[in-house]
């Protein structure tokens, strides 16, 4: 006898021992898991190369984006400085309105200071 069969409907030795001890019951689930661990590595290996296309093309993006955000910094920035500007010729004003209110009640001549 063979140590191992030729083809798989000939018998060998290491078939005829698995036949005694009860492990050829095992072979189709073997098979079968086999095949099942060979297409998620097949599935995996789609998906990581999904994921390194997907991340090239991020970071290809990613000048764009700071880009934008430098630009949204500086917009930021801008509307801030109008906003104290506004605020202190509004407080310039309010304080004007007191001088002459002062003035013309007390009936003194108007200086702007």
């Amino acid at each position: 006898m063979k140590p191992k069969a030729p083809s798989e409907h000939e018998d060998g030795l290491l078939e005829y021992l698995e036949d005694i001890i009860g492990t050829s019951k095992f072979k189709q689930p073997l098979e079968e898991a086999f095949a099942e661990v060979d297409r998620l590595t097949e599935e995996r290996t789609e998906k990581y190369n999904r994921l390194r296309i997907t991340e090239k093309e991020k970071d290809a993006l990613e000048g764009k984006k700071r880009e934008a955000e430098d630009y949204l910094r500086l917009k930021n920035d801008h509307t801030k400085a109008l906003s104290r500007f506004q605020q202190y010729n509004l407080w310039r004003c309010l304080d004007i309105e007191k001088e002459f209110t002062k003035n013309i009640v007390s009936g003194n001549t108007f200086v702007v200071s």
